[in-house]
């Protein structure tokens, strides 16, 4: 999903935007505020990287190695009352490194949660979100891969999502909610990246059987909307609508089991306008259905906890496409002792572009990390990590991999709140 660069919206709507959120979670009564704190923190990350940006092997003759640091630097803000409660959660993040590439970048991320409860049934929550970044950081290291990155090009996304959940019973719980985000990239002239705009709604039923078995429905509307690619008479948009239907249930088989699986059908239609070398307009549409799903599967050790899971979703992706990915993760967490940790976690994702029929960009990428964590004290840790990647691609069986280690200092101050306002 997207998120809001406040620096993309006019000046007029930057003034209005904070002052607006907290109206809605009742701005009159923050004079009443039963508390309201602060809790910085910094870390400091050395990194060395044989192929950041995942080059495929054609680049073997360039050295793809990189040395970086990586600062990040950032405050949770909040107050809350018995009736409300909002917390802004603000991170910089800049990376400098030493590479024939272009790596460098300073990224901001601002996330605003704020809930308001109507009576001890009802509440009405707001989540805002901001992210200032690079497709490096964006596409390649996060969950929204389109591929091999060509250019480091700033990318700005913001969301707003406002929601209403309700308690029927003490068993029985509904829950709705709207999402608008938006993703901008900066002109780049080898870029593959467009802009594009994602509204969501979504309705769910949750039903708690038992203390330990729940089962929920829900149904969920999207729209994906690309408003224009490319120059005339090569010019184009595309519109991408999907509705899903999903039935889940979650299970405790026993104190130290528990399992969740839920299941769904897609419905999926996207129109794509175009011109062909004339004014006139010809639009193709393509319709199609799919299965999609979760699972997963946790245990909690005396010392530690694992975690299994395998799900198929789709999501937009800055190349303009519906992706449909197939996740297999799993993760390990071990303690030696109160201050020593030692984790592992990996995944295999399979990708592909959502349509009728196969356009051979499919792509599959594995990952696996091991670290080590030391807890200094209450509030500093030192963490060493190795991370493993590969990705192929179907088309020619291209291939990139790489390998890269890490040592990260971590501080966290304490919680510095007040019961006066």
């Amino acid at each position: 999903m997207k998120y809001i660069s406040l620096n993309s919206l006019p000046a007029r709507h930057n003034c209005r935007f904070l002052p607006l959120i907290f109206a809605i979670v009742g701005g009159t009564e923050l004079a009443q505020a039963k508390e309201i704190y602060i809790q910085p923190s910094i870390s400091l990350q050395a990194e060395y990287d044989d192929n950041k940006r995942l080059s495929t092997e054609r680049f073997s003759a360039i050295d793809t190695s990189a040395y970086g640091v990586i600062t990040r630097a950032g405050a949770k803000v909040g107050m809350r009352s018995s009736q409300y409660d909002l917390e802004v959660n603000n991170q910089l993040i800049i990376n400098r490194y030493e590479s024939e590439f272009d790596l460098d970048s300073e990224d901001l991320n601002l996330d605003l949660t704020a809930g308001y409860n109507f009576s001890p049934k009802s509440r009405v929550g707001l989540s805002a979100n901001y992210i200032r970044n690079t497709t490096l950081t964006s596409e390649l290291d996060g969950d929204n891969g389109t591929g091999l990155v060509q250019d480091n090009i700033i990318r700005q996304q913001w969301s707003i999502t406002p929601n209403w959940s309700y308690s029927l019973s003490n068993t029985q719980f509904l829950q709705t909610s709207y999402t608008h985000s938006e993703t901008t990239y900066e002109e780049s002239e080898r870029g593959s990246f467009v802009d594009y705009t994602i509204d969501n709604i979504s309705l769910s039923f949750r039903q708690q059987w038992t203390p330990l078995f729940s089962n929920n429905i829900s149904i969920t509307a999207m729209s994906f909307d690309i408003p224009e690619i490319g120059d005339f008479p090569f010019q184009s948009s595309r519109e991408t609508t999907e509705y899903s239907i999903n039935i889940g249930a979650e299970y405790e088989i026993s104190p130290t089991w528990s399992t969740s699986l839920t299941v769904g059908q897609r419905f999926t239609n996207t129109e794509t306008t175009q011109f062909v070398n004339t004014p006139l307009e010809q639009t193709i549409s393509d319709d199609v259905q799919g299965l999609i799903f979760a699972f997963s599967l946790n245990k909690k050790f005396e010392a530690g906890s694992a975690e299994l899971s395998y799900s198929r979703s789709t999501s937009a992706q800055g190349n303009g496409q519906l992706q449909v990915s197939d996740v297999m993760s799993a993760n390990y967490r071990y303690s030696y002792t109160q201050n020593l940790q030692f984790s592992i976690a990996g995944s295999l994702n399979d990708q592909s572009t959502s349509g009728s029929e196969d356009d051979g960009n499919g792509r599959t990428s594995f990952n696996i990390s091991p670290s080590m964590r030391w807890r200094i004290d209450r509030q500093a840790s030192l963490t060493a990590a190795y991370r493993y990647r590969k990705q192929t691609f179907e088309s020619n069986d291209d291939e990139a991999a790489s390998n890269s280690i890490s040592l990260n200092f971590n501080y966290q101050w304490d919680k510095i709140k007040t019961q006066r306002y």
